[in-house]
């Protein structure tokens, strides 16, 4: 349980209640705001309240900072009442409200931050930070039209805030209009040619656009590498020596319920469990995210060390990292959201490593090692990595056994006499041409019906906007069944409404593929170019079920065909293949998570050793 720090008593003349010593605790608040050290900010914010009995003015400045550090310590319900109190002293004071708005935020509280925010922007129209924090409310209610509209505005206001262009494309990146996010990201280095966080969305979200592209890909990739690659590395490491256990840091901001929990926790546990495979590594997380959750408890158990840096300058994490005398450090975000590569640029730990959380190469020089897989990245594909490729013997990673899960349901085209094909990805992969083989493939399978779940369906618009797409795809709406989100448990328990998953590509399933899985519940995949374009290849084949991979749009629509159109000896075929996957896949890469560790842990020392040669 976190302490209370509004209850802790602050370290030197805490009886004094004189002026001065009411501005001197708000003068040592705000020194310890500007130091990020928020239990000391709000023991000297609560003493200057407690002092400054006769001093509104101050009180209330230092109301504000208390309310501010409260919820960086993730306390923000404490903030809220603060805040409340404050709006109700001045209720026409732009900057309170704004203020409001955020603790708002962070309390998830969408469309009340929305109001605040919108009654801030009326007091002051041309306060772009109202507008950005507007379009952020917007972007996390899923309503990313008015986001859109929000950062556009911040942009007429101010042509050269390269943050608002960035948010203008980062909502066409939401919305799935790859092609115009883009586009639209260009325009940001127009301002600011050095901006990293554009380029790793750009090579991030050019794995949505069909066909992959790896020279693009690469181009980008070399790009951002010439921006942070650090030419004279900072740090010299002494001379490598064989030593055991090994100092192993994993650097993550999905730390969490999260694909990279799911694909970690299992490894990390089986390490823990094996005292031969325990004693040969200490293991050090540094958690990039100030939200935690029972997943993240579930992990921080079975670490030695685990620091949160999320609030850290890239400075101090390189600092700690080296302090920490890391070993290897193991980067588990890429390019995607919460990295920070920039860390890794400087070299702090003298052997670095890319795992689960990112398919392709960072473009770092710093990099010595990408984690892969024979299917996932073929020998003639190593030229696209900068890093060196290190395979594990079967699958780059292994995925936990969904804790909820309920028993495997009876196969439902049995008692229907029809194939239910579903899918579970986010909408943004759903690309025109998936849709494109869709369509073809329900054209050609009269009796079959489509399920899509996604999140984005608990919103209307974001619903109607898919139908739009199937009409103009020519799918019979009538065979498609939308399905907005829901439980973890009802998830996984949905799984009895289908018999076959249809993949996405070239950015296909990973979790939802191995959660089908377990439920089940084949995935038919496209494998394409790219270590992202074989993830569904790879667990299907390893899953040993080789026969659900197509290599081309034309087996991938026949394949399909031929399932959607099955007689009842087939469906019975389908029928025991379910019955029995739970355990055929218990048992492979996929799951067995005592033979990954042993493999994970062999393949540590293996770079170790090859490094310490070179």
């Amino acid at each position: 349980m976190t302490s209370n720090p509004i209850q802790s008593a602050p370290s030197f003349n805490a009886g004094l209640n004189s002026p001065m010593s009411a501005q001197l605790y708000y003068i040592k608040a705000k020194q310890a705001y500007a130091e990020k050290q928020w239990q000391q900010v709000c023991v000297f914010a609560q003493s200057c309240i407690s002092a400054a009995r006769n001093d509104e003015k101050l009180r209330f400045l230092a109301k504000e900072i208390l309310a501010a550090s409260l919820v960086k310590l993730n306390q923000s319900q404490q903030a809220l009442v603060i805040m409340i109190e404050l709006h109700q002293h001045k209720p026409d004071d732009a900057l309170i409200i704004y203020n409001l708005a955020l603790v708002l935020m962070h309390l998830m509280r969408y469309d009340d931050a929305i109001r605040c925010f919108q009654r801030a922007q009326e007091l002051v129209p041309e306060n772009v930070d109202f507008l950005m924090n507007l379009g952020l409310a917007y972007y996390k209610n899923r309503d990313f039209e008015h986001a859109k509209t929000s950062y556009q505005t911040a942009v007429k206001l101010a042509p050269k805030h390269a943050d608002a262009r960035f948010a203008v494309a980062w909502t066409l990146q939401a919305e799935g209009r790859i092609a115009e996010a883009m586009s639209a990201y260009e325009k940001v280095f127009e301002l600011e040619p050095a901006h990293t966080t554009t380029l790793s969305n750009m090579i991030f979200i050019n794995h949505y656009l069909y066909p992959f592209d790896l020279n693009a890909q690469i181009k980008l990739v070399q790009r951002f590498g010439s921006v942070l690659n650090v030419a004279d590395i900072q740090y010299k490491h002494k001379q490598l020596q064989p030593h055991s256990p090994l100092r192993v840091g994993f650097v993550s901001s999905d730390f969490c319920d999260h694909p990279v929990g799911y694909f970690l926790y299992s490894t990390i546990e089986q390490i823990c469990l094996d005292p031969e495979l325990r004693r040969q590594l200490t293991l050090v997380a540094y958690s990039n995210e100030s939200k935690e959750d029972e997943y993240t408890q579930k992990l921080r158990n079975r670490f030695d060390l685990w620091r949160r840096v999320d609030e850290w300058s890239d400075e101090h994490l390189f600092e700690q990292i080296k302090q920490d005398k890391i070993d290897i450090l193991i980067d588990l975000s890429g390019h995607t959201q919460g990295h920070r590569l920039s860390v890794f640029a400087k070299k702090p730990a003298p052997l670095q490593v890319g795992w689960i959380g990112y398919w392709g190469s960072t473009g770092l020089a710093a990099m010595d090692y990408v984690l892969a897989d024979p299917v996932s990245v073929p020998v003639d594909e190593e030229r696209w990595f900068v890093e060196k490729v290190w395979r594990l013997p079967h699958l780059r990673y292994c995925f936990s056994i969904p804790p909820k899960a309920l028993e495997v349901g009876l196969l439902p085209c049995i008692q229907s006499r029809h194939i239910t094909f579903g899918c579970y990805q986010n909408l943004i992969k759903i690309n025109d041409d998936v849709l494109r083989l869709w369509s073809r493939i329900l054209t050609a399978c009269p009796e079959a019906f489509l399920r899509v779940q996604a999140h984005d369906f608990i919103k209307q618009s974001s619903k109607d906007r898919f139908i739009e797409r199937l009409n103009l795809a020519g799918l019979d709406l009538n065979r498609v069944k939308l399905v907005g989100g829901m439980t973890i448990e009802e998830y996984l328990a949905s799984h009895s409404e289908v018999d076959i998953l249809l993949d996405t590509f070239p950015y296909p399933g990973g979790t939802t593929t191995a959660e089908a899985l377990w439920m089940g519940v084949p995935t038919l995949t496209l494998s394409s170019t790219g270590m992202l374009g074989r993830q569904g290849e790879a667990l299907m084949v390893n899953a040993g079920l080789p026969d659900w991979v197509a290599y081309s749009e034309e087996e991938y629509v026949q394949k399909a065909i031929d399932w959607g159109n099955a007689d009842l000896a087939q469906r019975q075929v389908l029928a025991k293949l379910r019955s029995d996957m739970r355990e055929q896949v218990k048992e492979s890469p996929v799951f067995n998570a005592k033979q990954f560790a042993g493999e994970f842990v062999d393949s540590l020392y293996g770079m170790w050793r090859e490094k310490i040669k070179l």
